[in-house]
C-alpha cells in the first residue's frame, strides 16, 4: 500500500519528468536568414557560400571607396557617382575567390582603395609598347628567367591589343640574380638589341624559351635570328648592364621583393594577375 506521502512524491516526480520532457522537445526558433539584395555590377555566382558570407561582412564593414563615411554596400546602393565602390566590391569578391582570408582581403583593399600610394618611375630609357600619350601607364618589373613573368606576357599582350591607344607599357628589368644566374646577361642583351630597334623581338624570344639557359650561345642565336648587327650588339651588352642595375635599384627603392611586379598609373597591382583583374584595374583608372 502506497502512503499518501509516497503518492504525493510520486506525483511530483511525474510532474518534473513531464516538464523536463516538454522542455527537451522544444526546438529553439532559428534566427531568420539574412537575405542580401544583389549589388548591381557585382557577380558573386562563382563564390562558395562561406565566401559569399565573408563578402557581405566585408562590404558592410569597410567604408566607401570614395572616402565617404558610409559603408561600401551603402555607397553602391545610394551613391551612383562613386564608381570606385563597384570596382572595390568586385576586387573583394575576386580576392575571396582566389582563397585569401578576410583579413588578407582587407589589407589588399586598404592598399588599393584607402591608402592608395602612387609611385613614380624613371621611364626615359625604358622600352615602350603602345601609344606614348595613352592615359593609363603600366610599368612592369620583370626577370627573363622568371616563369611567373613568362605567364604574365600573354595577358599583357591582350591588354595592349584590347586597350589600344588607352594603355602603354614600360618594361623595367629586375633580375633575381641568386635564383636566375643568366637573368642579368639576358636583360642586358635585350636592351642591346633595343639599340637596333629590336628589344621587343628579343624580349619575345627570351620569354618564348624554356628559360633554363639564357647564356651567351643562346643569346647569340636569338640575335642572329633577329638579323642584328652582331658586332654592335655584342659591344652594347656590357654598357647596358648599367641600365639593368639602375632599374633594379629603382625597384629596391619601392621594396619590390618578387617578379613580376606591375604598377598601374603608379599604384602597385596586388591580387590575381588574370586578364579580368587587370582589365578591372585599368577600367577603374579610365573612369576617373
Amino acid at each position: 500500500m502506497i502512503s499518501s506521502r509516497s503518492s504525493l512524491l510520486f506525483s511530483l516526480l511525474l510532474g518534473l519528468s513531464a516538464c523536463s520532457d516538454k522542455k527537451a522537445d522544444a526546438t529553439p526558433a532559428a534566427a531568420p536568414a539574412v537575405v542580401h539584395q544583389p549589388l548591381v555590377g557585382v557577380d558573386l555566382s562563382s563564390l562558395h557560400d562561406s565566401d559569399v558570407k565573408g563578402f557581405w561582412n566585408l562590404v558592410e564593414k569597410n567604408a566607401s571607396a570614395c572616402g565617404k563615411a558610409h559603408s561600401l554596400e551603402t555607397s553602391i546602393r545610394t551613391d551612383p557617382k562613386c564608381k570606385r565602390s563597384i570596382f572595390a566590391a568586385r576586387y573583394i569578391a575576386r580576392l575571396l575567390k582566389a582563397g585569401l582570408l578576410p583579413s588578407e582581403v582587407e589589407e589588399h583593399y586598404d592598399a588599393r582603395f584607402v591608402e592608395a600610394k602612387r609611385f613614380s618611375f624613371d621611364t626615359r630609357n625604358a622600352p615602350l609598347r603602345g601609344d606614348a600619350s595613352a592615359p593609363v601607364t603600366l610599368v612592369e618589373f620583370s626577370d627573363f628567367q622568371c616563369p611567373h613573368c613568362k605567364h604574365l606576357q600573354p595577358e599583357l599582350d591582350k591588354i595592349l591589343e584590347e586597350y589600344k591607344g588607352q594603355v602603354k607599357l614600360y618594361f623595367k628589368n629586375y633580375p633575381i640574380g641568386h635564383a636566375h644566374p643568366d637573368a642579368v646577361l639576358a636583360a642586358a642583351a635585350a636592351l642591346a638589341a633595343g639599340k637596333q630597334g629590336k628589344f621587343w623581338g628579343f624580349h619575345d624570344k627570351l620569354f618564348g624559351s624554356d628559360q633554363q639557359h639564357e647564356n651567351m650561345p643562346v643569346l647569340e642565336q636569338y640575335a642572329k635570328e633577329l638579323k642584328l648587327d652582331m658586332s654592335k650588339w655584342k659591344a652594347d651588352i656590357e654598357p647596358m648592364k648599367a641600365q639593368v642595375e639602375a632599374d633594379h635599384q629603382e625597384g629596391e627603392k619601392v621594396n619590390i621583393d618578387s617578379t613580376p611586379s606591375l604598377y598601374i598609373n603608379g599604384r602597385k597591382h596586388d591580387g590575381p594577375k588574370t586578364l579580368d583583374d587587370l582589365k578591372d584595374w585599368i577600367d577603374e583608372e579610365l573612369t576617373k
